[in-house]
């Protein structure tokens, strides 16, 4: 009785674990919790319900709300530049996309990376990982989801049109950045 009783709890914890670690592995998504790094100044967690209720409630918009079922989520971490270890936190990251076959899309020497991971799709992305560093911190930001290139490019043309006030003040000076070949 007890080896039957032993054999089931073997078989039901082996089903049910199965079942969860599938749920938990997103494509796209990458753990941001990385168990060497510092603890960041900035740490930001979304999932699609704040999305969903900020294009519904707070923004008022609904035709912005296709966008909004794209993203399952979007992780950011802010490191000050002299913290220890983040050069190790930079290489946990590039072995995560290096192993997942991310395509770099663009690198401007050490300030920016942009990587994306490609879906069987075509158009569509799992997920967009970007690293970019001023003079005080780096910032490491992994958005994920089923994210249609489409789909995204139209969202930017709306925002450039409508002129947002946040785009108005912002500054790029050309003369930072050099691209790498």
């Amino acid at each position: 009785m007890k080896r039957i009783t032993l054999i089931i709890l073997l078989a039901a914890l082996c089903f049910f674990g199965n079942g969860i670690a599938e749920i938990d592995a997103i494509r796209g998504k990458i753990d941001m919790n990385v168990p060497i790094a510092p603890t960041p100044t900035v740490e930001i967690n979304l999932d699609k319900s704040f999305f969903e209720l900020f294009i519904n409630f707070t923004v008022n918009l609904p035709e912005y709300a296709e966008y909004a079922e794209m993203i399952e989520g979007v992780f950011i971490r802010r490191y000050d530049k002299e913290a220890q270890d983040l050069t190790k936190i930079k290489s946990h990251y590039q072995k995560i996309l290096k192993t997942e076959k991310w395509e770099h899309l663009v690198k401007v020497k050490d300030q920016l990376h942009v990587s994306l991971l490609f879906a069987d799709t075509p158009g569509v992305l799992h997920g967009i990982f970007i690293v970019f560093t001023d003079e005080h911190n780096t910032t490491f930001v992994n958005i994920f989801g089923n994210i249609d290139f489409e789909k995204l490019g139209i969202l930017f043309g709306k925002l450039m049109e409508s002129k947002p006030e946040f785009l108005k003040n912002l500054k790029i000076d050309t003369n930072k950045f050099q691209i790498e070949q």
